[in-house]
């Protein structure tokens, strides 16, 4: 997957929900992928959120509000980079305000994607075990086009450096998806970041579920004439 269409304007939108320490330091992780992007001219929308009621509303009128930013032409198609930076284990993620919002309500948020932009969203998670959001896909809701994120627990410095190799990529190298994970191992170190394509998750799992054809029936050498 490259994004070269004509029209076609890419931009990541980072969620932030930090920790209570990184605010009371006045600075986060998601602030400095902000920065960094913005200094090496990478589109970039940034949000807070704190708490459920905050990161409910930035998947409504504001992540409206950034499509419409960048699509401001109706020939126009803005593409948002859904970047979650926050606490997560592997059954979700954790909020500023200790809120803990599972897998199914996180899919359930970003249905609010689908209804603006009318497909599922790309959604990169710069947290811990991010990769777990996988389960939000299943035989019924491919949930996200790719989703990118690692295996485990990782480093605030690791994920900041992964992902700005993989925007840096995919928007300056016309990488694939794959290339710039790629990107995001070498230069952080960390061979546990992964992507996957909810349309695959969606298949394997009706795969899964749907009874193989029967086996051709045999008649034996030819027609037989009934008694």
């Amino acid at each position: 997957m490259t994004f070269t269409a004509q029209n076609f304007i890419p931009f990541v939108y980072i969620v932030d929900s930090p920790s209570s320490q990184d605010i009371f330091n006045g600075y986060s992780i998601g602030m400095a992928l902000r920065d960094t992007l913005h200094a090496i001219r990478v589109p970039t929308f940034y949000t807070f959120a704190s708490n459920r009621d905050m990161f409910e509303q930035a998947f409504q009128a504001k992540l409206q509000g950034a499509i419409n930013q960048f699509q401001n032409v109706p020939s126009a198609n803005a593409y948002p980079f859904i970047h979650l930076c926050m606490h997560g284990h592997n059954g979700g993620i954790g909020l500023t305000s200790n809120e803990f919002i599972n897998w199914l309500d996180l899919r359930r948020i970003l249905w609010s994607h689908n209804t603006i932009k009318g497909y599922d969203p790309l959604v990169c998670m710069a947290s811990c075990n991010g990769i777990g959001g996988t389960s939000m896909a299943h035989a019924h809701d491919s949930a996200f086009n790719f989703l990118i994120g690692n295996t485990g627990a990782v480093l605030q410095s690791d994920v900041t450096v992964a992902y700005l190799a993989f925007y840096n990529h995919i928007f300056f190298k016309n990488a694939t998806i794959d290339q710039a994970v790629t990107a995001m191992r070498a230069a952080s170190g960390d061979n546990n970041f992964y992507y996957t394509s909810g349309n695959d998750i969606r298949n394997k799992c009706l795969q899964a579920i749907v009874p193989p054809p029967p086996p051709p029936s045999s008649t034996g050498g030819g027609w037989q004439s009934s008694i």
